[in-house]
């Protein structure tokens, strides 16, 4: 119980595209939503690139095409595979900052701070 009674990453058990978020109301989800309890915007900037998304269609079971609609698998056996770069304090801060915009902004009009943490992800993914 004391892992949904903190701030955490909540993700869906299916999904046709990243879906990573984070709760801080303390939320239940039912069996259908998994959890991470972390208060890590860095990691959640990793999660919802773009990279990962592509990485994730290679690993996860897949419902169907995964690049034409089809659904992800996004159980914790998959999840836990990915290798999450050990960025700089830098680093870390300018994702989570990034981030932070998107959720003050409930996610309108973000791509452009999206696309910037999928370049940054990827710069420290070596791509």
């Amino acid at each position: 119980m004391t892992a949904f009674n903190q701030a955490k990453i909540l993700y869906p058990e299916i999904a046709k595209q990243s879906r990573f978020t984070f709760d801080n109301n303390r939320l239940f989800p039912n069996n259908k939503v998994f959890i991470i309890p972390t208060y890590d915007f860095y990691l959640l900037g990793v999660l919802n690139s773009a990279i990962i998304w592509k990485y994730l269609k290679n690993i996860c079971s897949v419902l169907g095409d995964a690049d034409k609609g089809g659904r992800l698998e996004l159980r914790a056996i998959y999840i836990s595979k990915i290798p999450i770069p050990n960025a700089s304090s830098t680093e870390r801060e300018a994702i989570s900052k990034l981030v932070q915009k998107c959720l003050d902004a409930k996610g309108i009009n973000c791509e452009t701070w999206e696309k910037e943490i999928d370049d940054r992800v990827a710069a420290l993914y070596g791509l």
